[in-house]
């Protein structure tokens, strides 16, 4: 049976598939004045065309993509203006017209996967049901569809994780989620709000190009919001700026990143020019001879599957060290085992097998940090930090910035009340926090301030090593600047030793000195900065490099005859179902037939790196 749209899509009666005019939404606040959150927003879009939309954090970019659906989180309200899609007012039709309109003809894909999804339903249920909603299908037909659009996300399993829950996901996997929701009817408008902003870059460079292209053929119409310039230099036809609710700048992308005119858009470039262009993180101040800080040994980590035999493959064989005042960057896909590494060092999850090396530079000595009981680990916390992803699920929201920030020295310090006050103060100012967020709670600070008390809380013991996971990953591209300017300068001053992981290359090589590049559970290369971004030699350090969306319109990848990315799906992790020879054969544009029975060792090349691939190490590639 051939699926049916249960309604024909409405005909086209404007050039613009949607167009919207003097759009104002107004916020009620009791007892105060009201809030004006979008202000006479203008928008129109064509079929076939990418419009970007970008602005700091709280200026109303998502609450205006919100609008073009007709919709507005309470208490706000559309005050005025006009929102024709396919030259229909979506503000003066019936609800339920307007709701066969959604998910069918327009598709949303936001921000927060977790929140957006149901915690009771299997994400295949999720699927199944907004297909069947809008297409005339049996349930096994949904299902199928459900299991076909996992695959088309990158999500590697289809089979198995169309069955998860939301929880059962990473962040990454949720986001992909998400994105087979909204294209699963093929809308005539996608509105995407940030939605790859948990995808690592070769699944965010697969799915925007499938994005693309589709939209190129359907003559579909998208509006990306993001503040990934990155990715508004390589798809995006025009770029809309906001700034505190208002459009301050609207110009085609070509105009935009040569000569930006207003000044929040010339900062913005300014800061990622300075990145690209800067050398970064200098090693001057890091000696080469030093013994290593932190030495992972032969470290693996495998998570038993509920009700099964089987295992999930996580971690298996990390090696690596970092010296003193050091930052080495863990990269990879979604799943590679990045987050797991970073925990299982500081033993916040159990390794299966390995051992962690800590040289304590107080008593001079070497702990194995695998041998530290419960109690021991809990005091080793004031030398072994970790700074996580997202800052608002890591801060209690009940606690003022004051609360947070004494803890630590409540638990691991015999400071007095006026000490302790004086400490916190010391470190709001340390990472650049006003004297007026001393008793602030966490919903009432931006994002980047958020992560700012993270960061202080995390150096509030001074700590001699930092895991930082993905510390930026919800902050502008201004902000970011700001926090890894602020890292380095801590780590030049106290000797703060980084295992920074993250999915933005650009951050990576301005922050670290050496680089790890990580595939389904294996470091495939190991090497300086300068020799990972700038001849890697692994087939898949190669593909995640060339997948990169670097902030520039010289060579847009839409432009390109050939996007060069890795194709095909990431094996399963399950133990059972990995490849006997090499993990990437069946992907890699390399391989032979001894790669797919042969497993691969790290070795170390002569020029200092390592590459788990027997061809490099040959010289045969």
């Amino acid at each position: 049976m051939v699926a049916q749209p249960k309604q024909a899509a409405p005909a086209p009666t404007s050039e613009y598939v949607l167009e919207a005019k003097n759009i104002t939404v107004r916020f009620p606040i009791e007892h105060g004045a009201d809030v004006v959150a979008v202000r006479n927003f203008n928008l129109q879009v064509k079929p076939g065309e990418f419009v970007g939309l970008m602005g700091q954090p709280s200026c109303g970019k998502s609450t205006a993509a919100m609008a073009m659906l007709g919709l507005v989180r309470p208490p706000g309200v559309i005050d005025s203006g006009v929102v024709n899609f396919m030259g229909r007012n979506l503000l003066t039709m019936m609800e339920d017209d307007v709701r066969e309109l959604r998910g069918r003809d327009i598709g949303m894909i936001v921000q927060n996967p977790r929140y957006s999804l149901h915690p009771m339903l299997r994400v295949g249920d999720q699927i199944a049901n907004v297909y069947r909603a809008h297409n005339q299908v049996t349930k096994g037909e949904a299902w199928k569809h459900a299991i076909d659009m996992l695959r088309m996300v990158g999500i590697n399993d289809p089979e198995r994780r169309v069955k998860a829950y939301a929880h059962e996901l990473s962040s990454g996997m949720a986001q992909r989620v998400l994105i087979a929701i909204a294209l699963s009817s093929r809308p005539r408008l996608l509105i995407a709000d940030e939605p790859t902003s948990g995808l690592d870059v070769t699944i965010q460079a697969q799915f925007l190009d499938q994005m693309w292209d589709a939209c190129r053929q359907t003559k579909s119409a998208v509006l990306l919001v993001s503040q990934n310039l990155g990715i508004m230099a390589n798809y995006c036809d025009r770029i809309l700026i906001m700034n505190e609710g208002t459009l301050v700048e609207e110009a085609d992308v070509y105009s935009f990143f040569k000569a930006p005119k207003h000044e929040y858009s010339r900062s913005i470039l300014r800061l990622q020019r300075a990145a690209i262009e800067s050398g970064g993180a200098d090693a001057a101040h890091i000696d080469e001879k030093a013994a290593p800080l932190i030495e992972v040994k032969d470290l693996s980590k495998l998570f038993p599957i509920r009700h099964s035999k089987s295992k999930v493959h996580a971690a298996e064989n990390i090696n690596f060290f970092i010296r003193p005042g050091e930052t080495l960057g863990l990269v990879g896909e979604s799943g590679s085992g990045k987050t797991t590494v970073g925990r299982c060092v500081l033993r916040l999850i159990e390794p299966t097998g390995g051992e962690i090396l800590f040289r304590n530079r107080q008593a001079n000595q070497v702990e194995r940090v695998t041998d530290y009981s419960t109690n021991e680990m809990r005091r080793k916390r004031a030398k072994l930090q970790i700074v996580f992803q997202d800052p608002l699920d890591s801060l209690d929201p009940r606690w003022t910035v004051d609360r947070v920030l004494r803890e630590p020295l409540d638990l691991h310090t015999d400071m007095t009340n006026e000490q302790k006050k004086a400490r916190v103060i010391e470190l709001m100012k340390l990472v650049g926090l006003e004297g007026a967020h001393y008793y602030a709670l966490p919903r009432e600070m931006s994002a980047g301030r958020q992560q700012r008390v993270s960061i202080a809380r995390a150096i509030a013991l001074n700590p001699d090593f930092i895991v930082l996971d993905e510390p930026t990953s919800a902050l502008t591209p201004e902000t970011t600047a700001e926090i890894i300017r602020l890292l380095m300068d801590l780590s030049a001053k106290l000797g703060i030793a980084y295992l920074f992981i993250s999915h933005d290359l650009t951050t990576v090589k301005f922050i670290c000195h050496r680089v790890a590049v990580m595939y389904l559970g294996q470091m495939v290369e190991i090497g300086s900065k300068d020799q990972v971004f700038n001849s890697p030699r692994h087939p898949y350090a190669r593909a995640l490099l060339s997948a990169y969306l670097f902030p520039s319109t010289d060579n847009r990848r839409v432009d390109r005859t050939v996007r060069e990315t890795l194709k095909g799906e990431i094996p399963s992790p399950v133990t059972e179902n990995l490849p006997k020879g090499c993990y990437l054969y069946g992907r890699c544009t390399s391989q032979v037939d001894r790669c797919k029975s042969a497993p691969q060792q790290l070795t170390q090349l002569s020029d200092g790196r390592w590459v788990r691939c027997w061809r490099v190490a040959q010289g045969e590639i």
